[in-house]
This record gives structure tokens, C-alpha cells and sequence, in this order.
């Protein structure tokens, strides 16, 4: 009836929610037969660089100073490392880690991973903002050192997901009442427009496109969602930026 989950042993746990959590394992085996240095991940160097000199390894299979990311995001940004490097652009480009932004894709459920929070939360130095509704399904938290965002985690808040979003991936300055971020009414009005979003934010994770990516495109012809997506592949991953894509295209629609 839905109302419990069943197990192999004929015993049942009453619940409401049940979350199934798969992962990613990188494949090493090549890579270690082929000799290369293999420890979670195959290792790699700032430059992304195997123990091999000659090879390079990107994305769920690279393990960076220790860690196995197994998110699009850094998968992105570690490719236009080697990218560079490779092209003779930028010889000197190093990946020094990536932005911890994860977001689930469910339908009917919001949940939000920023950075990392603090195992302690009454930790000397960090300012903890919590807000817990149980009987609505939502909660939320958000960690701040210096000022800046630290680490959150948001279920069912959509709200403040693009103010924090930008607050942590540009070390920005957090608002003296963070509750106020927490329930979406501080930076709603400013941060969140088109007009002031830093051309470097990203829009689609899925695909690394920036607001800059689309400016681009739009002053190429793109003068429409489609045809964002066709010349950047802004929404063609999961399509939960869509409605950040057209409402950036109404804006250089109404600057034009």
C-alpha cells in the first residue's frame, strides 16, 4: 500500500520517503594494467597529467589530490584544463578543484548540495542557520565562515538556490541576517536578475555554459532557447536551467 518498505526477509520498515542513492565507482582497471598509478580514482597531478607524463585523465575516473568527484561540473572545468594545455593556449593551466554545487534531478523533490558543512556545528568560527519543517518536507542549512558560505543544503527552499549558489562560488559576502537568504527574500531582487548575474555564472551545469557563453551566442544569431541550446548545449542535460536560458534571452531581447 506504499506504506512501508519490504525486504528480502519478509520484514517491513514503515515509511513515507525512501531514497536509493547509486554512486559512481571509477572504472581503473585499463589504467592500472596499462602500469599508471591507481589509488580511488587514477591519480593525477594539477595539470591532470596520470603518472604517465604522456596521458591525461578527466572526469569520474580522475582522482585529483585525493578526490574522486563523480559530478559534471569539475568533469567540465578539469577539460578545459587539458584542453588548454593541449592547444598550447594557456601551457601553465592548472586545476587546483572544483566547485562543490550538486543538484538532485527528481521530479517533485528539490535538494541542493553546496561545499562541504561543518561536522560540528557548534565549531569555533562557524555560524550555523538551520530551519527545519517536517511537516512540510523542507529544511534547510547553511554554514558561514568569514562572512562567506561554507557549505548548505537545501530541501525543498528552491528560493535561495541561485543567491547562495553565487555567494559560495564567488566567495561573496554573506548578508548580515542569513535566515533572511535561508527563506529567499535577501538578494531576490538584485543578484538574481540577468542583468546583474556575474557574466561568469554558470547557468548549465550539466554543460558548463556561463552567462557569457550565452551573451555570446546571442550576438552570434541565438536569439532564442533553441537555438541557445543548439549553438551551446545550454538545457540539453537535465533542463532545469531552461527557464534561467529564456529568461536570459528576454532580457538581451528587451537590451537589444
Amino acid at each position: 500500500d506504499g506504506a512501508a518498505l519490504g525486504l528480502d526477509d519478509g520484514t517491513e520498515i514503515e515509511c513515507r520517503t525512501v531514497v536509493l542513492s547509486a554512486g559512481t565507482r571509477p572504472r581503473t582497471r585499463l589504467a592500472a594494467a596499462s602500469g599508471l598509478e591507481v589509488g580511488r580514482g587514477i591519480v593525477v597531478d594539477d595539470t591532470l597529467r596520470t603518472s604517465d607524463p604522456d596521458i591525461s585523465a578527466i572526469g569520474d575516473c580522475a582522482e585529483h589530490r585525493g578526490c574522486v568527484t563523480g559530478l559534471v561540473g569539475p568533469a567540465w572545468d578539469q577539460a578545459g584544463v587539458v584542453s588548454a594545455r593541449l592547444a598550447g593556449a594557456t601551457p601553465a593551466a592548472r586545476y587546483t578543484g572544483g566547485v562543490a554545487v550538486t543538484r538532485l534531478k527528481a521530479f517533485g523533490v528539490d535538494v541542493v548540495s553546496l561545499g562541504e558543512l561543518a561536522d560540528d556545528i557548534h565549531a569555533t568560527g562557524v555560524e550555523v542557520t538551520a530551519v527545519c519543517e517536517p511537516s512540510r518536507g523542507r529544511y534547510a542549512r547553511v554554514d558561514v565562515v568569514d562572512s562567506r558560505v561554507t557549505g548548505a543544503v537545501l530541501v525543498g527552499h528552491p528560493e535561495p538556490v541561485g543567491f547562495l549558489t553565487q555567494l559560495y562560488e564567488h566567495a561573496l559576502p554573506v548578508p548580515d541576517d542569513v535566515l533572511s537568504v535561508v527563506l529567499g527574500r535577501a538578494g531576490a531582487a538584485t543578484t538574481d536578475t540577468p542583468s546583474t548575474m556575474p557574466a561568469a555564472a554558470v547557468v548549465c551545469r550539466c554543460n558548463g555554459v556561463s552567462k557569457a557563453d550565452l551573451v555570446h551566442a546571442w550576438s552570434e544569431g541565438h536569439r532564442d532557447v533553441a537555438a541557445m541550446a543548439s549553438r551551446t548545449r545550454a538545457g540539453t542535460g537535465c533542463g532545469g536551467c531552461s527557464a534561467a536560458v529564456d529568461g536570459i534571452c528576454g532580457w538581451l531581447r528587451d537590451c537589444a
